[in-house]
C-alpha cells in the first residue's frame, strides 16, 4: 500500500492499537548514554556537550550486534525536561520493535526551571545533533540513512520546526509527531516577561512576531507526513485552555485532539506531560510511524534542474510539486513532471520519487530576464551586537528582484532556506547568516551576524553603578541568558 493510500486509511483510525507483548530486555542507561565512536555536539545554550541517550548500548561482554533496520526515531523533549524525559518511550518503543539504533533522544539545553529553554537557541542544536546520529549511523551500518522520524513534545515541537525552517532539512524527516506544541501562542507566555522564562516567551506569545515568521509560508511543508496530537478539551493541559485549546494544531497535518475527540478510545484526561507517554497514545504514534513507508536503502534522493524557463524533476519517475509567493509546497500540492518559471515570481518546489521514497531539499527558481555583470550585495540594519530587547533586523539586497534567505543554524544558506519576508524578529541571541540570490545566480557575499539580546546585558544597563554614574561605560561580553 503506497503513501496516499495509507495516509487515508490513518487518518479515519483512532482506535487502539493492542501494544507489542514486551520480553525480558537489558537494563537501560540514563542520561550520557551513546555509544563508544558517538561524537556528542556542543550545546548552543549550555555550551557544554549535548546529553541523551540512543544508540545500542552493549552490556559488558554481549557480543550482540545492532543497526536500524528501519527510519529512526528522534524523541525531542520541552522546556525544562532533558532525554530522561523519554524514557518510559523508549522501552516501550524497544519492547514494540524497534532496536537502540533507532531510538535517540538529545539533552538539548537546560533541564532547569531556573533557566528555561528557548527554540533559537534549541534549532542549531538540534541541527548539530541530527548530523552526528546520521553520521554515526551511517559509518555503522554501511548505508546512507537520509531520514528520520521525529516525536516531539511541548517546546519541542517549535524547536524542531524552527530547525526545519531554519536548516532547509524537510526532506530528511519522513514522519513528524508534534504532542501538544504551542504552535499558535500558549497563555503562560507574556510579551513582557523577564527572569528565566524571558526568551521563551518572547517566543511563544499568542502574537509573538516569532511564531508568525514560523507559520508564514505554510504550517506543514515537504512531504513528510505531520500527525499532532493534543487535549482539545481546554481542561485536561493546563498550558492551552478553553480558547487556546486547538493551538497546537497545524493546517495540513492530521490532528488528533486526544480528550475531545477520542476520549472514548483512550480513556481522556491526558494532560501535558502525560500525552506522549501514555501506552494508548504510544500505541497510536507507532502505527503512525508504521505506516509510512520505508525509503529504498541504496537509493540517492532525486533532484531539481533548470533548463531556461523549466524546471524538472530527475530521475525520470520522480515528481515535482512547487508553489509561489513565498508559500512551501507540500505532498497534496499537484505534482508535475515539469514546471514552466511565470515572469516575476519565485517558484519554491521539491522533487519527490515514489520509487525511493525520497524527496530533494526545498529550492526556489526564477526566470532570469539575462546576465547582470553588477556585484549584488546585501545589507543588515542594525549591525551585530549586544541588544536588551528583542529586535527587528532588516535585509536589503541591491537588486529589487534578488531572494533573500538567511539561517540561524549553521552554515551558508541555500535556495531553500527561510525566506526573507520583512524584517526578521529576533528575540533571543543567534547568529545570524543571510545571503542574496538574483534569478541569473549571481550571490551576495555572506552576511554573518551575532545579535546577543540577553538578559545579563539588560541587567547591566540598568546597575545601581551605572544608575549613579550615568558617564560610566557598561562592559558587556555577551550572554545567552
Amino acid at each position: 500500500m503506497r503513501r496516499e493510500a495509507r495516509l487515508a486509511a490513518f487518518a479515519a483510525f483512532l482506535a487502539l492499537s493492542a501494544c507489542a507483548g514486551s520480553g525480558e530486555r537489558a537494563p537501560l542507561p540514563l542520561d550520557r548514554a551513546f555509544p563508544d565512536g558517538f561524537r556528542p555536539p556542543i550545546s548552543v545554550a549550555t555550551g557544554q556537550p549535548v546529553r541523551g541517550w540512543g544508540g545500542h548500548w552493549q552490556q559488558p561482554g554481549s557480543t550482540e550486534k545492532v543497526s536500524p533496520s528501519r527510519t529512526p526515531i528522534l524523541f525531542i523533549h520541552g522546556n525544562t525536561e532533558d532525554a530522561t524525559y523519554w524514557e518510559a518511550a523508549r522501552r516501550w518503543f524497544r519492547d514494540a520493535g524497534w532496536n537502540d539504533d533507532e531510538l535517540w533522544a538529545p539533552s538539548y539545553g537546560f533541564a532547569s526551571t531556573a533557566r528555561f529553554d528557548a527554540n533559537d537557541l534549541a534549532a542549531p542544536t538540534l541541527d548539530a545533533f541530527v548530523s552526528e546520529v546520521q553520521r554515526y549511523l551511517s559509518a555503522k551500518s554501511g548505508r546512507p540513512i537520509r531520514q528520520f522520524d521525529i516525536v516531539a513534545h511541548s517546546l519541542g515541537v517549535t524547536a524542531v520546526r524552527q530547525w526545519l525552517t531554519q536548516s532547509n532539512r524537510w526532506h530528511e524527516v519522513r514522519s513528524f509527531v508534534a504532542v501538544a506544541g504551542a504552535n499558535h501562542g500558549v497563555w503562560t507566555a507574556r510579551p513582557d516577561a523577564r527572569g528565566p522564562s524571558r526568551h521563551s516567551s518572547f517566543e511563544l506569545h499568542r502574537d509573538s512576531p516569532w511564531l508568525a515568521q514560523l507559520n508564514a509560508g505554510g504550517e506543514v511543508a515537504g512531504a513528510m507526513r505531520v500527525m499532532t496530537l493534543y487535549d482539545g478539551s481546554g481542561r485536561y493541559d493546563a498550558l492551552f485552555p478553553d480558547d487556546y485549546a486547538d493551538s497546537p494544531a497545524l493546517e495540513g497535518a492530521i490532528n488528533i485532539a486526544i480528550n475531545r475527540e477520542a476520549s472514548g478510545f483512550f480513556g481522556g484526561g491526558y494532560n501535558h506531560l502525560e500525552l506522549p507517554r501514555s501506552p494508548a497514545t504510544m500505541a497510536l504514534i507507532a502505527d503512525f510511524l508504521r505506516a509510512g513507508d520505508e525509503p529504498l536503502p541504496e537509493a540517492a534522493p532525486p533532484t531539481l534542474v533548470q533548463h531556461g524557463d523549466q524546471v524538472q524533476a530527475e530521475p525520470v519517475e520522480a515528481r515535482l510539486r512547487c508553489a509561489a509567493d513565498g508559500r512551501y509546497p507540500d505532498f497534496s500540492t499537484m505534482p508535475l513532471r515539469a514546471v514552466k518559471l511565470p515572469a516575476g515570481h519565485w517558484l519554491t518546489c521539491f522533487a519527490h520519487s515514489p520509487v525511493s521514497g525520497l524527496s530533494s531539499p526545498m529550492a526556489r527558481f526564477a526566470l532570469s530576464a539575462g546576465s547582470d555583470q553588477t556585484p549584488l550585495t546585501l545589507s543588515a540594519s542594525p549591525d551585530a551586537g549586544p541588544y536588551a530587547q528583542p529586535l527587528e533586523v532588516r535585509l536589503t539586497a541591491s537588486a529589487p528582484d534578488a531572494l533573500v534567505v538567511y539561517s540561524t543554524t549553521s552554515g551558508e544558506p541555500d535556495r531553500g532556506s527561510a525566506l526573507y519576508r520583512g524584517p526578521i524578529h529576533i528575540p533571543t541571541p543567534v547568529t545570524l547568516t543571510a545571503i542574496a540570490i538574483a534569478p541569473d545566480g549571481r550571490r551576495s557575499l555572506p552576511l554573518r551576524l551575532r545579535y546577543d539580546v540577553s538578559l545579563d546585558y539588560d541587567d547591566a544597563l540598568h546597575t545601581l553603578q551605572r544608575q549613579l554614574d550615568p558617564a560610566t561605560a557598561v562592559e558587556f561580553k555577551g550572554g545567552s541568558d
